[in-house]
């Protein structure tokens, strides 16, 4: 299974700090595996809405399906945040 994903205006760093939470190993800087899981981060092109920028980051998950649809539901959660 392969899921991808793009976010705004929250860090590459942070999005692998939560993958690394979630029981994720950090490869690299662009890269976190999991036990049935792995995942690839890439920057994007910034949003700019007037005065303010906000960061992309593209994430690309794949492997086990079972594994990584537990991951994600419990990932989504932790994106949930306010102005997200």
């Amino acid at each position: 299974m392969q899921v991808e994903r793009e976010y705004h205006g929250i860090s590459l760093q942070v999005i692998s700090n939560y993958l690394v939470e979630l029981g994720g190993t950090m490869i690299s800087e662009d890269y976190v595996g999991g036990e049935g899981w792995s995942a690839t981060l890439r920057k994007g092109e910034p949003v700019i809405l007037g005065a303010l920028q906000f960061a992309t980051v593209h994430v690309h998950f794949k492997d086990d399906a079972t594994v990584l649809k537990r991951l994600l539901a419990t990932f989504d959660l932790r994106m949930i945040r306010p102005g997200g």
